[in-house]
């Protein structure tokens, strides 16, 4: 650990006062100053590596919300020494990747001050550690812990069992016996040269399947990525790893590391697998979240995830964070963007510090955004040219920040409700006389600069269904896309027991339908009886679905419900997203700001 060389700093809340009262003296000598606002729209779309729905294509997001002030970004000025890693000493570490560039010019500068932890962005992947069987690459690897030593900086060791970055040998195509024998050595070579030197490792990484769902059984091994390890081994791959681990150091702290681990499915399945791990006395010490997430993230899916994991007694680490901002232009993000992004890191980090006793660290995968690995997104804290951006003030205070860019909780502001009328409609996309006869509701809260396709929903339900009639305004319809949710389609989000929830749970639906008919879906309670009929009219398009529902349904029960119009353009990528409520490209991931159906007679 590095000591702290304590610097007097002025509070930020002291400057942030004193920069307000200069500005309204001005303000009260000045004669009829004209005040303009920018307005620039804001955009994201929340598809990210932390994403059940992948994608390559820029983005889109909701527009910021952002009580008015008078403050600009460039008066909200830190004390000259703010540090981050000792804004936070009594909290937990601090730490960024580590490169070449890491040990030279600004950026050693930028990480010296700002981090007291780092881990390799790639040179300790497998392939680089041992790229031929027998042949350890120690020489880059080398350099870094020297560097650390000098700098007194805490290394982390990233990463030992993976499916990916291990070469073509490692584990493949070989029998049980020898598939142990390559682990062992790896993990026993590599852990056993840097004993003592490294804090901790991400022993096994990403290890869970995309999409899995822990079973009734719980067996958390059926949820298990098919890898070379797993397929050469079985699922006592992961026992074996964490032990040759433990038996080379005894002292290094060893973790799980894994991204979306702020979905409720894929921590339930984590929580279940480290429990059952740590009762078989397997040494397994922490896990890792990742955290790749958007401006968007539900704060409250990552708390429900951390809340989880302490429960084990194991120590969390946030590894690898960022924040994306989807669908920023080229030349940059806007005000408005920036601004969001720093209340979302600014919310991330009031969490974070209410499980400090749990959080052992939280790691930035990269400080400069034109060197992150989602340059596009500008995800990190810090400008190409090492300024700092509003998100590293907002980490370094977060509630200083949130009071002087405060934006209102959309949680808290009222959903709207619509209306479904009783009866039960014939399915053909038709609009018959229960469809003339029920409100017709507009979805057109557009979330991106592209103001696309919108439309109309209408809503019905008998006592086994909840029925749904969206005619969309669109003149160009595209399903080129190999994404269902780029193609044009709308989806249909309905939360049975309007529990208004941070995650998905058992009686919450994801349903998509594009224009052709084409069926898809998110996570879904139930599809015994879902029904839809798909019908292209003059300018756009009809959607008619009938959605089953769990229990028998009455008249005035309030559900949770959303509708959302994806328009795709011409070359199949999604220009806009349309919505009835949620103003943000969450909706697949969490139920908390959707609108209400209310069932009448």
């Amino acid at each position: 650990m590095r000591s702290d060389q304590r610097c007097k700093r002025l509070p930020i809340t002291v400057l942030l006062i004193l920069c307000l009262f200069v500005g309204s003296m001005l303000t009260a000598c000045s004669q009829k100053k004209a005040e303009t606002a920018d307005t620039t729209a804001v955009t994201e779309e929340a598809a990210q590596v932390e994403n059940t729905q992948p994608t390559k294509a820029p983005e889109v997001t909701a527009p910021a919300e952002v009580a008015t002030t008078e403050a600009t970004p460039s008066e909200f000025v830190a004390p000259e020494d703010f540090s981050l890693y000792k804004a936070y000493k009594d909290d937990f570490l601090i730490g960024t990747i580590y490169t070449d560039a890491s040990r030279s010019g600004k950026d050693m500068e930028l990480t010296l001050k700002h981090y007291n932890a780092i881990t390799p962005e790639n040179i300790m992947k497998p392939e680089y550690m041992q790229p031929q069987e027998g042949s350890f690459d120690y020489k880059n690897s080398d350099v870094m812990v020297s560097f650390a030593k000098e700098q007194g900086l805490n290394v982390v060791g990233h990463t030992l069992a993976w499916h990916q970055q291990t070469g073509n040998w490692l584990g493949r195509n070989v029998s049980r016996e020898e598939a142990i024998e390559q682990l062992k050595s790896h993990i026993t070579n590599i852990v056993g040269k840097y004993k003592g030197q490294i804090i901790s490792w991400d022993v096994v990484n990403e290890a869970i399947n995309d999409g899995a769902t822990l079973p009734a059984d719980g067996d958390w091994t059926k949820c298990l990525r098919q890898t070379q390890w797993s397929t050469s081994i079985g699922s006592d791959y992961m026992a074996m790893a964490f032990t040759f681990a433990h038996e080379a150091d005894p002292d290094v702290k060893l973790y799980y590391n894994d991204y979306n681990l702020n979905d409720k499915k894929k921590a339930d399945i984590v929580y279940a697998m480290v429990k059952d791990l740590k009762g078989q006395g397997v040494p397994i010490d922490g896990i890792g979240m990742q955290g790749h997430y958007t401006v968007d993230t539900s704060v409250g899916s990552v708390e429900y995830s951390l809340k989880k994991f302490s429960e084990l007694g194991v120590e969390v680490s946030i590894t690898e964070l960022d924040l994306g901002v989807n669908g920023a232009a080229a030349t940059g993000l806007t005000k408005e963007q920036e601004i969001k992004q720093g209340i979302a890191y600014a919310k991330l980090f009031q969490l974070f510090k209410k499980y400090k006793d749990t959080i052992a660290r939280v790691t930035f995968w990269g400080y400069v955004d034109n060197r992150s690995w989602r340059a596009d997104r500008y995800p990190c804290l810090f400008n190409a040219d090492y300024s700092p951006k509003l998100a590293a003030y907002a980490v370094y205070d977060p509630e200083a920040f949130l009071a002087f860019y405060q934006k209102s909780d959309r949680s808290t502001v009222s959903a709207k409700t619509a209306e479904a009328k009783y009866g039960t409609p014939v399915l053909d996309g038709e609009m018959d006389a229960l469809w003339d006869s029920c409100t017709m509701y507009p979805v057109d809260n557009q979330l991106t600069a592209w103001e696309g396709a919108t439309g109309d929903v209408r809503l019905a339900w008998d006592e086994k269904f909840v029925y749904v009639l969206m005619e969309v305004k669109d003149t160009t319809l595209n399903h080129s896309s190999a994404n269902a949710y780029e193609q044009d389609s709308v989806e249909l989000y309905l939360d049975q027991k309007n529990e208004k929830n941070a995650y998905y749970d058992d009686n919450d639906g994801q349903y998509r339908i594009n224009y052709i008919g084409e069926e898809s879906f998110g996570t879904i309670p139930n599809l015994t009886g879902f029904d839809s009929v798909a019908k292209e009219i003059s300018g756009g398009y009809v959607i008619e679905v009938a959605i089953p529902l769990m229990e028998k349904a009455s008249a005035d029960k309030i559900m949770g419900f959303e509708a959302q119009i994806n328009d795709s353009n011409q070359s199949g990528v999604r220009q806009s997203i349309a919505k009835f409520n949620d103003l943000t490209d969450n909706s697949y991931q969490s139920t908390d700001l959707w609108g209400n159906l209310k069932l009448v007679k």
